[in-house]
C-alpha cells in the first residue's frame, strides 16, 4: 500500500488540491471525492476540505489520488 500519510501530508504543506478516488463504487463507477484539500494528516485517516464541506477519510478507503498538473506561466 501507498504511503498515504506522507502523500497527504505533502498535499497539506504544498496546499495543492486533488481528487480522492475510493475503494468503492457509486453507479457503476469508482467514488470520488473532488477538489479536496488537505486540513490535517494523522497516522490511518486524513481530514479534507471541500467545497461541499469537511469529512474524514481512512486511508484504507483510499485506491488513488488525481492531482492537476500546475501550469507554469
Amino acid at each position: 500500500m501507498p504511503d498515504w500519510k506522507n502523500i497527504f501530508q505533502e498535499l497539506k504543506t504544498t496546499g495543492q488540491t486533488c481528487t480522492v478516488y475510493l475503494r468503492y463504487t457509486q453507479k457503476d463507477t469508482l467514488a470520488k471525492i473532488p477538489n479536496v484539500r488537505v486540513e490535517d494528516v494523522f497516522d490511518d485517516y486524513v481530514r479534507l476540505v471541500n467545497p461541499s464541506g469537511h469529512g474524514v477519510l481512512g486511508f484504507e478507503d483510499v485506491l488513488y489520488i488525481s492531482i492537476p498538473r500546475q501550469v507554469q506561466g
